[in-house]
């Protein structure tokens, strides 16, 4: 007989679950395996060579008397070779012998025998076992409390209790993935986590224990998308696969990685990370024997993969691999498996991706058939609930759509509304049931059933941020929520719940990233001066959030607790500080959302105008003061916004005109503004446009034609804000001018790959003479971004006149060119991290292009630009452009508005007055020139060199240079390739 028996710390692979979106759900529904070390025994010989050493055992202790002394070391030997059979074949019988062979061990050996807490810990492990095959909730809470006695038996000095604190750790986290109670998943963290620190930097078992670490990181990445704990799982994963040679646990160690590699694809579409994920899982299923039970899992994870790179490139390779995988692991997986319900619902989700592809009615009907059989194998108090039902009624409304059937559309909304209220469910499945549940009430014009559903689902969208999360994981998660917020004040209109309902809905979930970051920085001057403790917490605890990842790494040491961990600890105390704040009395709405009172006084200097737009209808909500109230505007509608958008060139003459009929002009009207003003006595409107709505110049809507009255600039001067929160945030912070006042002056005239602005030096030299008016001293450092930062907190007036740059992709990572923009640039993400607010700026201007560009449709509700940025940093006002500016009219823009503030003394007003002066004075030059010129057409002209009279917000590439265009008029009929009229895209952001 050939075998090899090691008594050494053998790792066995055990399950574990996660959650994601889109490509990332089908992944989460693929494992992780986390470890727990067993019993000291290896067997590295064949299955028989093993069933041989079985029945010896089997021998030797059916042999041994019920009294001898030696019985329970027999049983133990016979149990831990049934224990390495069991991980070999998935045998049921084997675990189940085992755990009866564990109870008979304990009876047997005194509660103060060495070697208890290692039994109880083995009891603990197989009862764990048999939870993951079974999905008997019993088992698991037995687990638990074994395994707690399993500690409680090893005193601090016992060698192997960082293994017992590693295996309890384990159905803890099994735990949390079966209720959501995330106080389980806490728990497994510190468990885990004490045994890495137990465990010295040398000891093999260390990244065994790390890789372990990591899998619960990787639950919760997928409970708040933290990118850190992606990143620090993949990481303990490969650590974990390098310090392993033995085959049978590299496997599943491989597998580790190469799951979590598919996870970061899915977050940051790195293709590499995929095809990498990919050629992991080929190589698993090609090592292991079909009969590990481990084998199906591996296989669906590579079924995940093929089903993500399918939904990248369309390679219908792919997902014919992908489904075929899927039906081989239904036929091999035990009927009464606890991933049988998980791995239905996969192969369901394929066939339903196939049906979208061929169209045929086959796998749609498969589809549903597998997924319901998902739905009702599946416990009804199970977290994955929300996920299976919200598959089931996509199949659902997707066989509605081909045969309208009502029962279909009937059970799909009872699907999603089911979906919606599951309390443990994940977060971002709820939110997309809640969506489709709108969709559905739409359909059959269920109003009240959608605005219930609008009420739980607005409700988590703030839900979506822990305090914890870093600027570019809430800008992340919030674009998975894009235009809920205004779908949901429609449903609530279209439901005759009033103005106020639909504005509540579109002040709690639109603007979330700034509501969180303005939160962190809020003026504690009154608490500090009656609750001084709460207040140094909060301020501790508010910093150490607020320092970037680059100083929290400088002083990681050896400690496995990760950056993400240390925020995510540092925003659970946070939390807990303000829940204490809020008790004490005069505090009781620290930090809560503005009440209606406070929404309608922010109106006290002029309305407040909320444009809502929804594929179900578009409305304005009119703030007042003493009143808030809807107007419909039936003129008005998505589609037809979207495609004015598509067209380009919004701040054309036919544009402003269409704005003008379909929005502006009904709300000025309603509010009274019929006319222009007497005298110089100008109304003044603050703009809240949302969705596609936001890229339009509102401020420039009319019939801009000589002796036409009919425009918003003869009629309002206008501001625009992301929320009314944010006028309400803006004019909360005090005043408290630096001594003496300066002006930060940058003028680009030439940067870097970039074409030349000659009148940016003009414009920063008209400047000097109007700022040392106005009473600030002109400071003029260099033109990179270190020298230009450490001024910032000291400057009263920022002006930059340069290039701008927008990102498509990432809107956090749009930035103002300075000298050495390609190495280090002052992006939006730079302005988030950047806290002002100890000595508040009065006023950035961006003399650039596209300042206030929003081009990443998913984020459209967060108005993440420049503009934003600067406002979140700390600045009172800000000044910007929608896109494309022109460089020489430029200086006339700025000299106009900064006079304007000069003669205003620098109040709030002056700002958007001097604005509002220095675009209608030179819309009136475009007029005259215009009437000058009557009938007369001036069409885009294309240079054949680079041009130098406009400041670009590049597209893509900074360094692309677009050709000049000289475009003064255009008449009524053209709406050709026109251009923008110059003086349109200059906005005003304030207080």
């Amino acid at each position: 007989m050939s075998q090899k028996m090691v008594f050494s710390n053998l790792a066995v692979v055990k399950d574990a679950a996660s959650d994601s979106h889109a490509d990332e759900q089908d992944a989460r529904r693929h494992p992780s395996l986390r470890v727990q070390l067993r019993d000291g025994f290896s067997f590295e010989g064949s299955l028989t060579d093993l069933d041989e050493t079985i029945r010896l055992a089997r021998k030797a202790a059916d042999t041994t008397p019920e009294n001898h002394p030696d019985r329970a070391w027999r049983l133990y030997d016979l149990r831990i070779r049934l224990n390495a059979r069991y991980s070999r074949t998935g045998a049921i019988a084997d675990l189940e012998e085992g755990i009866q062979l564990a109870r008979q061990i304990l009876n047997l050996t005194s509660k103060d025998h060495p070697n208890r807490a290692g039994l109880l810990n083995g009891l603990a492990n197989r009862l764990s076992d048999r939870y993951l095959r079974t999905g008997a909730i019993a088992d698991l809470e037995e687990s638990i409390q074994v395994g707690k006695q399993a500690i409680d038996a090893a005193p601090e000095w016992h060698p192997k209790r960082a293994m017992y604190l590693n295996d309890l750790g384990a159905p803890f986290g099994d735990r949390y993935k079966r209720t959501g109670a995330i106080a389980d998943l806490e728990e497994a963290i510190r468990l885990m986590g004490q045994a890495v620190d137990m465990t010295p930097e040398n000891d093999p078992l260390r990244a065994l224990y790390l890789s372990n670490l990591g899998c619960q990181l990787y639950d919760r990445y997928f409970k708040i998308r933290a990118m850190a704990d992606l990143e620090e799982s993949i990481r303990f994963a490969r650590q974990a696969v390098n310090a392993t040679s033995n085959h049978f646990d590299r496997a599943g160690r491989l597998h580790n990685l190469g799951h979590r590699l598919g996870i970061r694809y899915s977050r940051t579409g790195t293709t590499s990370d995929l095809e990498e994920a990919i050629q992991i899982a080929r190589q698993i299923v090609d090592m292991v024997p079909k009969d590990n039970p481990n084998w199906a899992m591996y296989l669906g994870n590579l079924g995940a993969q093929l089903k993500s790179r399918y939904s990248r490139t369309g390679e219908e390779a792919d997902l014919e691999e992908s489904i075929e995988i899927g039906r081989q692991i239904i036929g091999a997986i035990p009927k009464d498996h606890k991933d049988q319900a998980r791995q239905l619902y996969d192969l369901g989700n394929k066939l339903l991706a196939r049906y979208v592809r061929t169209g045929d009615t086959a796998d749609l009907e498969e589809s549903i058939r597998i997924t319901r059989q998902a739905v009702n194998a599946t416990s009804e108090d199970h977290p994955d609930q929300a996920d299976l039902l919200q598959g089931l009624g996509a199949g659902l409304m997707k066989r509605f759509r081909k045969t309208r059937v009502r029962d279909d559309l009937d059970e799909a909304t009872v699907c999603f509304k089911s979906a919606l209220h599951r309390s443990n469910g994940d977060a971002i499945r709820r939110i997309k049931a809640g969506h489709v549940l709108l969709l559905a009430c739409r359909i059959t014009s269920d109003w009240q059933q959608a605005y219930e559903a609008a009420n739980v689902v607005v409700r988590l969208i703030s839900k979506l941020l822990s305090r914890s999360l870093e600027n570019s994981d809430k800008q992340h998660v919030l674009t998975l929520a894009v235009g809920l917020a205004s779908d949901a004040a429609a449903a609530a209109l279209q439901a005759g719940k009033g103005a106020l309902a639909a504005l509540n809905f579109l002040e709690q979930g639109r603007g979330v990233l700034a509501t969180s970051l303005e939160e962190m920085r809020t003026d504690i001057l009154d608490l500090r001066e009656r609750c001084p403790e709460l207040a140094d917490q909060f301020v501790r605890l508010r910093d150490e959030l607020e320092l970037s990842a680059t100083t929290l790494d400088e002083d990681h040491v050896s400690s496995w607790k990760t950056r993400g961990s240390r925020r995510y600890d540092a925003g659970n105390e946070l939390d807990e500080v303000i829940i204490e704040i809020r008790k004490q009395p005069g505090f009781e709405e620290f930090l809560t959302a503005p009440s209606v009172r406070e929404m309608q006084a922010a109106a006290m200097f002029g309305p407040i105008v909320v444009i809502n737009v929804s594929k179900y209808r578009c409305d304005a909500v009119l703030v007042e003061e003493h009143q808030v109230r809807a107007l419909a505007l039936p003129n008005l509608n998505s589609i037809e916004i979207k495609k004015m958008a598509q067209r380009g060139s919004l701040g054309s003459p036919m544009v402003l005109k269409w704005l003008w009929d379909v929005a502006a002009n009904p709300i000025l009207d309603t509010l009274g503004f019929v006319q222009p003003p007497s005298a110089d006595n100008w109304p003044h409107v603050w703009w809240i446009p949302t969705g596609p709505l936001s890229k339009f110049p509102l401020h420039a809507a009319g019939r801009h034609s000589s002796g036409s009255n009919e425009t918003v600039l003869d009629r309002v001067m206008s501001s625009y804000s992301p929320s009314i929160k944010a006028i309400i945030q803006g004019r909360r912070r005090r005043i408290a001018p630096s001594t003496p006042a300066q002006a930060l002056l940058v003028a680009m005239q030439d940067t870097p790959e970039n074409s030349r602005l000659p009148f940016a030096v003009k414009e920063i030299a008209m400047l000097r003479d109007l700022c040392g008016q106005m009473g600030c001293n002109p400071v003029e450092p260099g033109r990179r971004k270190q020298d230009i930062m450490p001024h910032l907190p000291d400057c009263k007036i920022f002006h930059f006149a340069g290039h701008g740059h927008s990102d498509n992709r990432d809107p956090s990572q749009s930035f103002l060119l300075l000298e050495d923009w390609k190495n280090d640039p002052l992006t939006v993400a730079t302005l988030l991290e950047t806290n002002l607010r100890k000595h508040p700026p009065f006023l950035a201007y961006l003399s650039a292009c596209g300042t206030g560009q929003i081009k990443q449709e998913k984020l459209v509700d967060e108005s993440i630009h420049l503009i934003s940025a600067c406002q979140l940093a700390g600045f009172r006002h800000v000044i910007g452009t929608l896109w494309d500016v022109n460089d020489d009219l430029c200086v006339d823009m700025a000299r106009i508005t900064y006079e304007g503030m000069r003669d205003g003394g620098m109040t709030d007003e002056s700002v958007c007055r001097g604005l509002h002066k220095a675009t209608r004075e030179l819309r009136d030059r475009w007029v005259s020139m215009a009437t000058n010129a009557r009938h007369v057409s001036i069409r885009v002209r294309e240079a054949s060199v680079p041009q130098t009279g406009v400041r670009s917000a590049s597209d893509g590439d900074p360094r692309s240079d677009k050709l000049s265009r000289d475009v003064v008029l255009c008449d009524d009929d053209d709406d050709g390739e026109i251009a923008s009229l110059h003086w349109v895209p200059y906005v005003h952001f304030g207080a």
